[in-house]
């Protein structure tokens, strides 16, 4: 606590000093000189680094993640937060984020207080997993019941929880784990604010999505959400909005109107996967509804209802009749449905 005190009290001469910190470096310890090797090193943070100084950075930090002692980082955890994340922009901005997921894993740990306790760089390390497409080790992550502990303790902000949640969301996703996704997205909905972040409204886009495709119908958000997202969150998603209304209609040409209109909005904010997926349930739905009514029924009669061709049609039928959601036959030289 004393050290601590003299490297608070010295920041300014540390980041006038930051040029010279790979040869002091050098000579400490990175286990047993945690607490200074993170000011010197998250120091360095702030700087455009040289290629030689970038190349020490990542491997001095690459190490230190994997080592540093968890009292230490501990008393700094803002700190050590700082150098971990310019460790990984660094790695994602070359392109090798698959290399940043063990350091992170260590680095999670030693900055928790205690097991399971949810930490700033959790929602680092679900980004790092889901730009490298390694949904294993993100989906063993957010499985794990992560309690919230004194922000002060582990440098948690409102930030960090709503990019857990929207991550985690994300993960979920990737797995069709559609319920857990929802939950996640719901999360970043409820958490008290006063001004409504770019974080909720992309949550909020990929709820009214999942939504849809879990219950065929886009749900309200809790009374218990704050005022601000209560009244303003579907005015700043209104591309979304637009696309519940036509889903909702049943009606296939409604929807594609509302997806060929926006299809660019829906693919930049990449949620074009998921629109799509809509439409494949919806379809589903108009035959499992069509099919209640009728015995037989020409593939033409549910082609024009559904949009599509023929062999779409007839593909999408023996794929219902394939997973048991649809019970019938198609006589192909009829060109019926036979119920």
């Amino acid at each position: 606590v004393q050290l601590l005190g003299i490297l608070n009290a010295s920041e300014q001469l540390i980041r006038s000093l930051w040029k010279d910190f790979p040869l002091l470096i050098q000579e400490l310890h990175l286990t047993q000189h945690s607490l200074p090797c993170v000011f010197f090193l998250e120091a360095m943070v702030g700087h455009q680094l040289s290629q030689e100084q970038q190349s020490f950075f990542l491997d001095t930090t690459r190490r230190f993640m994997l080592c540093a002692d968890s009292v230490q980082i501990q008393l700094a955890p803002d700190r050590f937060v700082g150098v971990c994340r310019k460790y990984k922009d660094i790695h994602v901005s070359l392109g090798t984020p698959r290399h940043v997921i063990v350091p992170l894993q260590s680095a999670v740990a030693r900055l928790q207080p205690s097991a399971n306790t949810l930490t700033p760089l959790h929602a680092d390390l679900l980004q790092v997993c889901l730009v490298s497409k390694f949904y294993g080790i993100a989906l063993s992550v957010v499985q794990q019941g992560l309690a919230l502990e004194d922000p002060k303790r582990t440098g948690l902000t409102a930030k960090d929880f709503l990019l857990y949640c929207y991550y985690g969301g994300m993960v979920f996703l990737g797995e069709q784990m559609f319920a857990d996704a929802l939950d996640f997205f719901l999360n970043a909905l409820t958490v008290p604010a006063v001004v409504l972040s770019s974080i909720m409204i992309e949550s909020y886009k990929k709820y009214v999505l999942v939504c849809l495709l879990l219950h065929g119908k886009l749900d309200s958000i809790p009374k218990y959400t704050s005022q601000v997202v209560q009244r303003t969150i579907a005015n700043q998603c209104m591309v979304y909005m637009e696309f519940a209304k036509a889903f909702s209609s049943h009606d296939m040409g409604k929807l594609n109107e509302v997806i060929a209109k926006y299809e660019s909005v829906y693919d930049k904010d990449h949620n074009l996967g998921l629109v799509r997926q809509c439409c494949d349930s919806l379809r589903k739905f108009i035959v499992q509804r069509v099919t209640r009514t009728y015995l037989t029924i020409s593939l033409e009669q549910l082609a024009d209802v559904l949009k599509l061709d023929k062999k779409k049609t007839e593909k999408l039928l023996v794929r219902m009749i394939v997973s048991s959601s649809l019970s019938g036959k198609i006589d192909n030289s009829k060109g019926i449905l036979i119920l």
